[in-house]
């Protein structure tokens, strides 16, 4: 644990391979803060965030069933076996402790002036965020010793119920003290050209924050041993505030020649026009609910996937000869023709697009399960229908916009998503009231979040597979569309997939003595998951 603070360089190789470097950084050592103010600092963290969240995007794509690899290549190894190590996720930790380290910095240098309430507020919340997401994929980490610097080389591991309940109660405080901030005169604003998250709009922050909150306590009240604290957190929710009802997407300026969108980058084209993604195309799997097997969703579909219905498609661990080649025009999961493209709809839009963090249509279909289970009052149903409402709106969204404010697209929205509720008028999955049972009901929503967070979210929608059960796989069925487990998988587990990633070799050797023990990527269960 010795250079937990000294991973700037190995971020860097991190978040570029999404391609976004920290360029607001002006600092090559996190440790090093001579040259930055908090002000400098805070908005290239915020970016920082957004790169990172599509790089765990993009490492979950093949745990949560959305890629398959691609024909004409061999030697996949783990990709398809699942067998990896101790080195294949360190760069998700190494980064994800960076990024913290900088939110903590600006929390440090700002907590002791009531007048920067809002940077400390902010910091809090993406602090919350990062470790929100450390969590859901390594379980126990380093908290209340981390962070600190030379003081603490060797911190030990908090429980990860306790890291949630730590965030929790900073994501509360954060809220608290921006709202108490509001009401003060003297409080210095958030200029929105240093905020590329929501350009300084306090009320968006605490949506935010309220959102995180949701989700973190919806994983932990499924957990019999913390029922209670949820239940109590529940009941103290800030319910005033509300939830993201549009999306938390991050924007500094991204363009196509040296600091292209992460996602564009990951799944795109590069800025000499040439596809980014060879190796990966969509899993039958997935694709079956698009295509008709599972649902009809065209609309959608055309945005995502090139060539639909025709995309190239494969089950992942098929390396037999008869399985394509990706297209030679370009990554499956972008319509544009090249880097130069007007902006396009879908996932991967253009260079220039606006980074997503946590989408509207995911903080309904949060608000839809809260509801569902009784965790707060409101109407499921309404949040179910607008949480699909609100996939199409994001993904029929060109990259210029920030809302669907254009005519034209919101009736193409309005159109698509009619039929696509007629179409599927049958399947509970998508009419709400054939889903008469709980479990109808989460499996619902559980299957909707899935899709509509398919290689936006890959991450996420790993995590509440575990947690959920859903989609409804067939354990230990080759058909790939029954399963989205590999062909290859060499898991032990029921379903034949993993169930978590490995601690980096680092923390072995650096810091032997608190490094959790005995950890098996194929048993070992992050405290959520109870299947």
């Amino acid at each position: 644990m010795k250079k937990i603070f000294k991973y700037l360089m190995l971020g860097v190789v991190l978040v570029g391979a999404s391609s976004c470097e920290k360029y607001l950084d002006i600092n090559q050592n996190p440790n090093n803060f001579t040259s930055a103010t908090p002000a400098v600092v805070l908005p290239q963290a915020i970016v920082g965030a957004a790169s990172i969240s599509n790089t765990f995007n993009i490492s979950f794509a093949d745990f949560s069933g959305a890629r398959a690899n691609a024909g004409g290549f061999g030697g996949f190894g783990s990709v398809v076996t699942y067998d990896f190590g101790t080195a294949d996720y360190a760069g998700l930790w190494n980064a994800s402790y960076d990024n913290a380290n900088d939110f903590q910095y600006v929390i440090n240098e700002t907590s002791g002036d009531v007048k920067l309430a809002y940077s400390t507020g902010i910091a809090r919340i993406m602090k919350s965020f990062a470790f929100e997401r450390l969590v859901n994929q390594f379980n126990d980490v380093p908290y209340t010793d981390a962070l600190k610097s030379t003081a603490s080389l060797q911190p030990k591991y908090d429980k990860a119920e306790d890291v949630y309940k730590a965030c929790i109660a900073d994501l509360t405080k954060a809220i608290t003290d921006i709202t108490t901030a509001q009401a003060s005169a003297t409080t210095n604003k958030i200029v929105a050209n240093t905020d590329p998250m929501f350009a300084g709009d306090m009320e968006l922050w605490k949506k935010f924050a309220n959102t995180v909150k949701l989700r973190m306590l919806i994983k932990m009240a499924g957990v019999p041993a913390h029922q209670a604290y949820a239940t109590s957190q529940f009941a103290a929710m800030n319910l005033t505030i509300g939830f993201l009802a549009t999306d938390a997407v991050v924007q500094p300026g991204y363009v196509k020649t040296d600091r292209p969108n992460p996602t564009w980058a990951s799944i795109g084209f590069t800025g000499t026009n040439t596809n980014t993604t060879t190796s990966r195309i969509p899993t039958k799997w997935m694709y079956s609910f698009y295509n008709g097997t599972k649902l009809a969703d065209p609309g959608r579909a055309k945005t995502i996937y090139r060539g639909y219905p025709s995309t190239i498609i494969n089950q992942l661990g098929d390396e037999s000869a008869s399985v394509p080649a990706a297209s030679s025009a370009g990554s499956a999961w972008t319509t544009a023709v090249s880097t130069t493209t007007a902006s396009v709809l879908g996932v991967a839009k253009s260079p220039s697009q606006a980074a997503p963090v946590l989408l509207a249509t995911e903080s309904n279909f949060l608000q839809a399960e809260a509801f569902a289970r009784g965790y707060l009052a409101g109407n499921a149903a309404t949040a179910f229908d607008t949480g699909m409402q609100q996939s199409f709106n994001y993904l029929y969204k060109s990259a210029e916009l920030v809302t669907s404010t254009s005519t034209a697209l919101a009736a193409n929205v309005a159109t698509d998503f009619a039929t696509y509720k007629t179409a599927n008028a049958l399947s509970r999955l998508v009419n709400w009231t054939l889903a008469t049972t709980l479990p109808e009901k989460i499996e619902a929503i559980i299957t909707q979040k899935y899709i509509a967070l398919n290689m936006i979210s890959n991450d996420e929608n790993f995590n509440e597979f575990r947690r959920t059960g859903y989609p409804f796989i067939v354990n230990g069925s080759s058909d790939p569309i029954l399963t989205f487990a590999s062909k290859q998988s060499v898991s032990t587990h029921v379903d034949k997939l993993p169930t978590r990633v490995l601690y980096p070799q680092e923390e072995y050797n650096l810091n032997p003595a608190n490094a959790p023990k005995g950890i098996n990527k194929f048993s070992s269960l992050i405290f959520w998951d109870l299947n």
